[in-house]
């Protein structure tokens, strides 16, 4: 895929950060496009798109766009306050650069597929996402004894517990993100109360770093354990993925041995050769999990962690 205007400024350069046009953001998704596919195949998307560069205002797109080609999949979805929203779903990798032409910087996806009737009935979840994100601090930081390290530490700790193996990913911005491959025995409902569950329960053993405060006033510069990325159509951002930040940093998979001298936003697009050659996510998988939820929710309610206040899906209480 060339990149048309191929000269538009995209990331605006300074004393830190090299200057990216248009050129360089589609010729990095022609290179990773197969390596990204894997996680992006059949699920719904959300695109981050800044068509005038970061310097400029950007938007969330959900649906698709008249003019996509028709070889990118639809995929309708009721919304809870009505009407419909029509998803773009990507089943090639040339998709990829093609829709980074169309301004599009980040790839956000959901924690499961379109299923086989591609009408909306959703297959149960194959992700759990703990979101590590920091309230303060330097994104930029690998000292080990930073609150989102120790954060990432602490929640690892708490998923061994209940025998789940996760798998880290520097976000390309401020936090980690944990990942658990699930077998889809459990729905959204009861991945969303293990998440909750499991959050509460890192927050409640180390109050001095860790939070599930949705208001940012009152998180008192903890990192926030975002337990909402396992309702339904909640999304995250693709491994791979670049982020409409400066340098254009990448989300990317790490080994827990690697965590604690890694900054959240490490890696960027001029890491492209060494980016590839890494195991991407889907690589570092051994095996899909069954999601422990009755014995997670037990001991989580057993230490007094709340999982009865309702919010709404953007963290509100009702």
């Amino acid at each position: 895929m060339e990149a048309s205007n191929p000269d538009k400024v995209i990331f605006p350069g300074d004393d830190n950060h090299p200057t990216l046009t248009k050129a360089d953001l589609v010729g990095y998704y022609n290179r990773v496009a197969d390596k990204m596919l894997p996680m992006m195949i059949d699920r719904p998307l959300t695109l981050h798109r800044f068509p005038n560069g970061i310097g400029a205002k950007g938007f969330m797109q959900k649906n698709v766009a008249k003019h996509f080609p028709k070889s990118i999949g639809r995929i309708n979805v009721p919304r809870q306050e009505g009407g419909t929203t029509v998803y773009p779903v990507v089943r090639e990798a040339d998709h990829i650069p093609w829709l980074a032409n169309q301004g599009t910087i980040a790839f956000h996806i959901w924690t499961t597929t379109t299923g086989e009737n591609g009408a909306g009935g959703f297959p149960n979840p194959d992700w759990m996402v703990l979101d590590l994100d920091p309230s303060s601090g330097d994104p930029g930081a690998t000292d080990a004894n930073s609150a989102v390290h120790r954060a990432a530490s602490a929640s690892r700790a708490v998923l061994d517990e209940f025998g789940l193996a996760s798998y880290p990913v520097a976000t390309g911005s401020k936090g980690f993100h944990l990942w658990v491959a699930l077998d889809r025995s459990q729905d959204h409902h009861r991945v969303a109360v293990a998440n909750r569950a499991l959050a509460g329960l890192v927050a409640l053993r180390h109050p001095d770093i860790a939070t599930t405060e949705f208001l940012k006033k009152e998180r008192q510069g903890r990192v926030f354990i975002d337990w909402l990325r396992a309702n339904r159509g909640a999304t995250v951002v693709v491994p791979l993925s670049l982020r409409a930040k400066p340098g254009a940093p990448v989300a990317t998979p790490l080994s827990w041995e690697e965590v604690p001298d890694t900054a959240p936003n490490q890696w960027t697009m001029a890491d492209v050769d060494e980016l590839l050659a890494r195991p991407s996510l889907d690589e570092r998988v051994t095996a899909r999990q069954s999601l422990p939820v009755e014995e997670i929710e037990a001991a989580a309610r057993e230490a007094g962690v709340d999982l009865d206040t309702p919010f709404d899906r953007f963290g509100r209480k009702r």
